[in-house]
């Protein structure tokens, strides 16, 4: 479902996500967020974030819009920059929906 990373020689957060989720995946997700980024942001507070989705169908509704209130919590943790890699142009479209977030 999803794997979260942070490298401090690259200053990068990773995290992976795949398959179609339920609202209880979110949470999970959530936790494991958080508990990397304050990691992260003890070492440096200017952190990058790539979120990489290649194998994330479309979502849910209810799910997108938790998803979305992980990605603008987590910006408030750092200075750094945020992108969302996406496989198609649907899943490009879900994820602009998100304030704040960068997508290539």
């Amino acid at each position: 479902m999803f794997h979260v990373n942070y490298d401090a020689r690259t200053n990068c957060l990773t995290m992976k996500v795949e398959g179609f989720w339920k609202p209880e995946n979110v949470v999970a997700l959530a936790k494991e967020v958080g508990l990397k980024a304050n990691q992260a942001r003890a070492i440096r507070d200017d952190f990058n974030v790539i979120v990489e989705s290649f194998d994330f169908p479309v979502q849910a509704n209810d799910v997108a819009d938790l998803l979305a209130g992980i990605m603008r919590g987590g910006m408030t943790l750092t200075r750094g920059r945020t992108a969302v890699v996406v496989g198609s142009q649907l899943n490009r479209a879900q994820a602009e929906r998100t304030p704040g977030c960068g997508c290539s």
